[in-house]
């Protein structure tokens, strides 16, 4: 972001600024820092972001090992993701998911995004789950509204949360300050 508001003359935006936006659909947020012309604003921006993207760190410490575990114990996984599909199916495949979750939804053209419920519904149906059998883990407070929306259990990965007071003010099922604490929750095996 930094890099794109230096090469179009936008001021940097600051990093309190981009934790209140940060929710928001990938276009709105783009827009909503630099407006004016979006094709040029994202051709600078996804110029940065496939020099860099490959460079960092894609999941937190534990997901990998967690999400495996679940697998293990017989806990059948998506991912529902507003993130663009071409930025999330590389993604996903960069980080070697594809072992431990069983189906991946990333945000097309004509999709409504979360909170709405039918990204969700989507998911579920898909894997086979009723609301009452699917429980939903979101750092935002989209995730938490479209878990509750459709019917679903909500848990906050609050160790991934930019919006903490209002992931917590939606008053989730679960908390999770950590990525082990998911594990004791469910009392996976191996989990101490």
């Amino acid at each position: 972001m930094n890099q794109t508001a230096d090469v179009l003359g936008y001021p940097r935006p600051l990093p309190a600024d981009l934790g209140k936006e940060y929710s928001r659909p990938f276009f709105q947020h783009m827009a909503w820092f630099f407006p004016g012309d979006q094709e040029k604003v994202m051709e600078t921006y996804m110029g940065f972001y496939h020099a860099a993207v490959w460079q960092e760190r894609r999941l937190y410490p534990g997901v990998l090992e967690l999400l495996q575990q679940l697998k293990q114990d017989g806990y059948r996984m998506a991912i529902l993701s507003d993130k663009r599909q071409m930025f999330g199916v590389p993604e996903f495949e960069y980080s070697n998911l594809s072992v431990a979750v069983d189906h991946a939804q990333f945000f097309a053209d004509g999709m409504a995004a979360k909170p709405d419920p039918d990204g969700l519904q989507d998911v579920m149906r898909s894997l086979g789950v009723l609301p009452g059998e699917c429980l939903f883990v979101g750092d935002s407070h989209r995730d938490i509204e479209c878990a509750q929306r459709a019917g679903a259990w909500s848990g906050a990965a609050l160790w991934a949360s930019v919006e903490r007071e209002r992931v917590l003010a939606l008053n989730p099922e679960f908390r999770w300050e950590r990525v082990n604490d998911i594990g004791l929750t469910l009392k996976l095996n191996g989990t101490s």
